[in-house]
């Protein structure tokens, strides 16, 4: 903190014991506003690519609140946070070929998990003919909740049969139940079921062939925390109920001798998506991997020779699921390494060899990935890669830097990200869809990279600040700054030692964003300085590493009474999130500074900050 001018007046104040001054500020002991969200992720190799982001976390949020919360993702028309998918494939495990009895029980087990989607308004408008995504989709909203098990009872709607045969459909939907059976008629009639609009999950769902004896229904759902369950049929409950799973995806077939004179044909509403092209016998409608909520089903079944009609569908896939990469990389002194996929670390770690080319791949439907180059001596190359070598070979030239995109018609659905480890630098924050990640102009190698594809709805794997350094406009705007961190080490941990090992020295600067360059050049010349200064030497450090850093100018409690004058500095998106660096607590209390946040146990009250720049 600012001192006056009568030198240094402090001594630390740690969990309570004291040697109090007139000048020593008060820690904090509880959470004091203004908060700042916690728990960056991990910058470990190995991380793991499960973890939520910030953009899951708020849906898991949605998820799993019991307080009232809207999802504004519900309508199929939400261009800001589509996903794709490949066409319906089958899965590895079979369905059970049973084609004649009714009612047929199967055990549904899984791990619990608290999920509750908690609209904000009611909208209920019920559809059978299925082209309007932006309709609501139920049974008017009307829940069958009589009390009994619906296996126990006979699935029939109210609407009446024709000749041939039918398909009864009935959905369990969060905070409604189970609502009335519909029914889908060979005429083309849809069966509808759940809801859209208000961000309500599908939980579990019935259905039963009627009006022929030699025809039946099987299907399987995949759920939340569970995935895939065992097939049931006619009749038979799929899914969960009074455990507050979502459905995510699911499939249907017709059995019984019948079977072949008709198709049955599917399609789904997804979170943030809307309606997914429909999909028929035994595909896969729905996501996978995604973490994505089914919120309404429509059912037809039709004779063979004919189709539904494709309108209304938000893509042109009927599933969508986390799609598989795969990526090698030449290595000094190695060659090229087996290859990796998924996020896993292709090139090595701790053994200082360069990557000197890359190459990858995807072998999903309608989705590729392109890729170049930043190389040692020639710069960016001119070409897009799809599949071959990107870098060089033979050559003794180090990868410096990287660019990935994807292409396809399913390219607009999923996000690539990539990270790289540096020569010096360490992991770099992930980059995405076509920016830079490494280095330019520093002649430091790639020494490991990381590639994972995601949804739009997953977003980054983990921190995305900062991805890329470029040597000369860091130069230029911190050039004292970078001779700091020549001396100690690019990081931004050496920079806050850095900035806290200053010798104290009062200063009469005033602190404006005009001069927090001039306030920097002070500190770093002379290598001495208050808060001000300090705070300003490291936000300077912090910006030539490529952090989204600011001066904050507050006020510390002072143990004597009143307020003490302060400077440190916040980090926005610091491994996704904002947090506080404070080299002056560093330096006067001798505790960590780095990486905190408000109300931290042990730390100063900041009160009425206000950022500099």
């Amino acid at each position: 903190m600012r001192k006056k001018s009568g030198g240094r007046k402090f001594l630390a104040v740690l969990a309570g014991a004291a040697i109090m001054l007139t000048s020593v500020p008060v820690y904090a002991d509880t959470t004091l506003s203004p908060s700042v969200s916690a728990s960056p992720a991990g910058e470990a190799a190995g991380q793991s690519l499960s973890g939520q982001t910030s953009q899951q976390a708020a849906d898991a949020a949605a998820d799993n609140s019991k307080s009232t919360v809207s999802d504004p993702s519900s309508a199929g028309s939400d261009s800001g946070s589509v996903f794709s998918d490949s066409p319906a494939a089958k899965t590895d495990s079979a369905l059970s070929d049973s084609s004649s009895g009714k009612n047929s029980s199967s055990t549904i087990s899984a791990d619990s998990s608290s999920v509750t989607d908690t609209p904000e308004s009611i909208v209920s408008d019920p559809s059978s003919a299925g082209d309007n995504p932006e309709s609501a989709v139920s049974s008017s909203s009307t829940a069958d909740n009589s009390g009994d098990d619906p296996a126990e009872k006979e699935l029939t709607a109210s609407d009446g049969q024709e000749s041939g045969p039918s398909v009864v459909l009935q959905t369990h939907v969060q905070r409604i139940g189970w609502q009335s059976a519909q029914t889908a008629k060979t005429d083309g009639t849809a069966a509808s079921g759940g809801v859209t609009g208000r961000s309500l999950r599908l939980e579990a769902l019935r259905l039963q062939v009627n009006g022929d004896e030699n025809l039946g229904i099987q299907y399987q759902t995949y759920v939340q925390n569970i995935g895939w369950q065992n097939a049931v049929s006619d009749g038979a409950v799929a899914g969960t109920s009074g455990r507050s799973l979502r459905i995510e995806a699911l499939k249907i077939r017709l059995t019984g001798d019948d079977a072949s004179s008709y198709h049955i044909w599917y399609r789904v509403h997804v979170q943030r998506i809307g309606w997914l092209a429909w999909a028929s016998d035994d595909e896969i409608s729905g996501t996978m991997g995604a973490s994505s909520r089914i919120e309404a089903i429509q059912v037809q079944i039709l004779p063979a020779d004919q189709t539904p009609s494709a309108s209304g569908s938000s893509t042109t896939h009927s599933w969508l699921s986390t799609k598989d990469i795969t990526y090698r990389t030449h290595v000094q002194k190695i060659g090229w390494q087996s290859p990796k996929s998924n996020g896993e670390v292709a090139g090595t770690v701790g053994r200082s060899l360069r990557i000197e080319a890359f190459r990858a791949s995807t072998s999903a439907p309608g989705l590729g990935v392109s890729y170049r180059s930043y190389i040692q001596n020639s710069g960016w190359e001119s070409d897009w890669h799809e599949g071959d070598d990107s870098g060089s070979t033979g050559k003794s030239l180090r990868l410096e830097a990287i660019q990935m995109k994807l292409t396809g018609d399913a390219a607009q659905y999923f996000d690539i990200y990539y990270r790289v480890q540096v020569q010096h630098f360490g992991w770099l924050g992930w980059a995405s869809n076509g920016a830079s990640a490494g280095t330019e102009n520093y002649g430091y190698r790639v020494e490991a990279i990381q590639v994972a594809i995601r949804s739009k709805v997953q977003g980054a794997p983990g921190g995305t600040a900062p991805a890329f350094r470029e040597m000369p406009k860091v130069r230029q705007l911190y050039p004292l700054a970078c001779q700091r961190l020549d001396q100690v080490g690019w990081n931004l941990r050496s920079a806050m030692n850095a900035a806290a090992g200053m010798a104290y020295v009062s200063t009469s600067y005033s602190l404006t964003a005009a001069n927090v360059s001039t306030i920097a050049a002070y500190g770093f010349t002379t290598g001495g300085g208050d808060c001000y200064v300090m705070a300003c030497c490291f936000y300077e450090m912090a910006k030539a590493l490529g952090y989204d850093a600011h001066v904050m100018f507050g006020y510390v409690p002072l143990l004597s009474g009143g307020l003490g004058v302060h400077s440190w500095v916040e980090i926005d998106n610091y491994e996704g999130t904002t947090r506080v660096f404070d080299p002056d607590f560093q330096h006067e209390s001798h505790n960590d500074g780095f990486n905190l946040y408000y109300g931290k146990p042990g730390t100063w009250r900041y009160t009425n900050a206000v950022r500099i720049n």
